[in-house]
């Protein structure tokens, strides 16, 4: 990470932190840190944090991600909770955020095309394919990887992701989801394709909506793109403001996706794109182009970004 990315990522940190606490937290943090400690710093906010929010690789997987025995026995010993399987299993969550987005893309507005072909839904002019788009979209167990032992004990508070979100977002994600992992309907809706995938890459995200007096009118969001509103949405027929709900269903509620998580990701978003984080998570996190043999132009190319990105993300011994 370069150093002007390194001032960038800490700077746009501090503007756009989700609330005093973040901003409190990431302050004590920057003047902890020495001259060279700060490049680290802004390593693990990207890496350990705005990760967790940047899913390249299309739908959340159904289960909690595997946890090998090594990553077991360190961690259960201290959060074993955060090693317990969501309670919500791929077509539980599904069914429940389809009722309770009314069988809809939140982006467009569209009809959910099986929804439709099932009869669950009247006719509708346009239908389309969705699935579940996950707000937090990578595990929050997993151990954030290529800080040196020398810098172990300094940044134990940033051991994990969730330490992480919890450190920066003010909030402890195993309440917030109730310890359903990412795997809940407060971190959860439906979404078509193209907006999931816009979604998933930072490229949009959600905040507040105000009404007249400057209140945030409750799970009611502005759709905000990197690129500014316009073209894009207008292409991808995305609205300009979405709206969430709590469906109770037989005395049982179905919570709208939790506010916190949204302003955590937008701020993530943000960080991304303005610190020019973003070019690096898609430099290391994005699909290879297919070598066949070794001597292809582009082949010294990509075996060098695998192993970089090997590097930063196999597990440290």
């Amino acid at each position: 990470m370069t150093t002007i990315v390194t001032a960038r990522v800490l700077g746009h940190g501090l503007h756009f932190a989700p609330n005093d606490s973040g901003r409190n937290a990431l302050v004590c943090d920057i003047l902890a840190c020495s001259q060279l400690e700060l490049a680290l710093l802004a390593y693990l906010y990207v890496f350990g944090l705005i990760r967790v929010f940047y899913n390249p690789e299309g739908p959340t997987p159904a289960v909690t991600p595997t946890v090998t025995p090594r990553l077991l026995l360190k961690v259960a010993a201290q959060d074993s909770h955060l090693l317990e399987p969501s309670s919500s299993n791929a077509a539980e969550l599904r069914a429940l955020t389809l009722r309770r987005d009314d069988h809809r893309c939140v982006f467009t507005g569209k009809v959910d095309r099986r929804s439709r072909q099932r009869g669950i839904v009247g006719p509708s002019p346009e239908a389309t394919a969705t699935n579940v788009a996950h707000i937090i979209s990578q595990s929050l167990t997993d151990n954030i990887n290529g800080v040196t032992p020398a810098h172990q004990a300094k940044f134990e508070w940033a051991r994990t992701a969730g330490a992480m979100l919890e450190h920066f977002g003010g909030f402890n994600a195993r309440n917030v989801l109730n310890q359903d992992n990412i795997h809940s309907p407060k971190n959860a809706f439906t979404a078509s394709i193209d907006p999931h995938e816009m979604f998933d890459q930072l490229d949009i995200w959600l905040t507040p909506a105000m009404d007249g007096q400057g209140q945030a009118v409750p799970d009611t969001y502005d759709v905000a793109h990197a690129a500014g509103l316009g073209a894009i949405l207008d292409a991808t027929k995305i609205k300009r403001q979405v709206v969430f709900r709590t469906l109770s269903v037989d005395g049982k509620p179905i919570p709208a996706p939790d506010p916190r998580i949204i302003e955590l990701h937008a701020a993530c978003a943000r960080i991304a794109h303005m610190s020019g984080a973003v070019e690096l998570l898609r430099e290391l996190y994005g699909e290879p182009d297919s070598i066949v043999v070794m001597t292809q132009p582009n082949a010294a190319y990509e075996l060098t970004r695998a192993l970089r990105t090997l590097q930063l993300v196999s597990a440290t011994d």
